[in-house]
């Protein structure tokens, strides 16, 4: 079979799994992964969590239904989270998520929340990259810069690539 054939067949095998009573949360979890890493499958992996009770449950539904554009039932996912858990980790990280995608009005929210974790936790090339997407959000260009350089300087990433080329072009700069 071909390499096409094949991917639909697990894809499928993978569906037929998830809708089973006997799935565990943990291959639900996996299973929306999958579909979201493997095609054009943003509804099959909401299927797989949007129904979970898990705080990882929880934060895989909110990033969906950001990249569905429904900001409003990610604000409402992040309001459970806080419910269940304000400090947790994942909730802190989905409330940078929707604080940034919201935009200016609320990134320096995001900054503040990326920086207390930073302080907690050291630098990561994740965290400078996210705190990198908040300056941009809120156009601080040069703190961005900062942040991506600093990222750039801990290990080669194609997130910080990216993300130092959309930061140079808002600062009319060249590479």
């Amino acid at each position: 079979s071909t390499p096409a054939t094949a991917k639909s067949a697990i894809l499928s095998e993978l569906q037929v799994l998830v809708s089973s009573p006997s799935c565990t949360p943990t291959a639900q979890l996996v299973a929306a992964q999958v579909f979201l890493s493997h095609g054009d499958m943003t509804k099959e992996a909401l299927a797989c969590v949007h129904l979970g009770t898990s705080m990882e449950h929880m934060a895989l539904s909110l990033q969906i239904y950001l990249r569905m554009d429904r900001l409003d039932l990610a604000k409402s996912t992040l309001k459970k989270m806080k419910q269940v858990d304000e400090e947790a980790i994942l909730t802190q990280l989905c409330s940078v998520y929707v604080h940034v995608v919201t935009g200016k009005s609320e990134a320096d929210d995001a900054v503040h929340i990326v920086s207390s974790l930073s302080e907690q936790y050291g630098n990561s090339i994740m965290l400078l990259n996210l705190m990198a997407a908040a300056c941009m959000a809120a156009e601080k260009y040069a703190e961005a810069e900062t942040a991506l350089l600093e990222a750039s300087a801990e290990g080669e990433d194609v997130d910080t690539l990216i993300n130092l080329v959309v930061c140079y072009q808002q600062q009319g700069k060249d590479m």
